[in-house]
């Protein structure tokens, strides 16, 4: 990874759409919790958290927690797992361990991807 400032992009242009993933067939229940899951919060979230440091999951879950932020584990995980889809975020071939003594993939962002 190289020293320069890294700019992630503005969080518009990298999840246009906020609106959660629910079906019409969904109960009513879904329809409320989708209403309160601000998507595209969670993925800018997640991309100017990982631009700044390289951290696993539950190291982004309990960063969100000492700051206040209301986003459930699965919630940053789906986030998270879209930037890799997007190819902004990528496996840094690091590994810490959780509290389960478990390895955890360290994520990084992708900061070829602005050379491109």
């Amino acid at each position: 990874m190289s020293t320069a400032t890294i700019t992630p992009p503005p969080i518009h242009s990298v999840f246009g759409d906020d609106s959660p993933r629910v079906r019409r067939t969904d109960p009513l229940t879904s329809h409320e919790a989708s209403d309160t899951n601000d998507v595209s919060k969670s993925i800018g979230w997640v991309l100017q958290t990982l631009a700044r440091k390289s951290l696993a999951d539950h190291e982004l879950v309990g960063l969100a927690e000492m700051h206040g932020l209301h986003f459930t584990g699965q919630r940053l995980r789906t986030a998270r797992a879209a930037l890799v889809g997007m190819g902004l975020v990528e496996e840094s071939g690091l590994y810490r361990m959780t509290e389960n003594n478990r390895r955890a993939i360290v994520w990084q962002f992708n900061d070829a991807k602005d050379m491109q």
